[in-house]
């Protein structure tokens, strides 16, 4: 009895410390494709195979950001446009490479940010805006 008493409290507390971490969005799990975390790696890569780069923007101390971004990617013939037509990168708000874009634009949700194959930012907005939306936004950009 001893014992449960003394493990209950570590155990409530580990399971409440668990809750606490970001909810990082995984690319393998939903596109099928690994992310990078350098743009300027991905843009580079994305000049020698003609592809742009979408970047996915998080604060890691919110634990919603995968919520986010999988509703944007929700239907399947998004993934596949998603994974046929760009570079994925998810990185940090404070990266160096991307801070400048968001500038004081508020950072409770993650952001997308579409760069063309020069590397220039054409493109950027909030993840928040569900598979419909996702979709029709991802055919814009690949022209189907």
């Amino acid at each position: 009895m001893m014992k449960t008493t003394f493990l209950l409290p570590i155990l409530l507390l580990i399971l409440g410390l668990s809750q606490v971490q970001a909810d990082t969005f995984d690319s393998r799990a939903v596109l099928g494709i690994t992310s990078g975390v350098s743009v300027d790696a991905a843009v580079k890569r994305g000049k020698a195979d003609n592809k742009r780069v979408l970047v996915f923007a998080l604060d890691d101390k919110k634990t919603s950001n995968a919520f986010h971004i999988k509703g944007m990617l929700e239907f399947e013939e998004t993934k596949k446009l998603v994974k046929e037509n760009f570079l994925i990168v998810v990185t940090d708000f404070k990266n160096k490479s991307v801070r400048d874009f968001v500038g004081k634009e508020p950072t409770d949700r993650p952001m997308y940010l579409l760069f063309d194959t020069e590397g220039k930012m054409v493109q950027k907005g909030v993840t928040a805006m569900g598979g419909s939306a996702g979709n029709k936004l991802v055919k814009e950009w690949t022209g189907k």
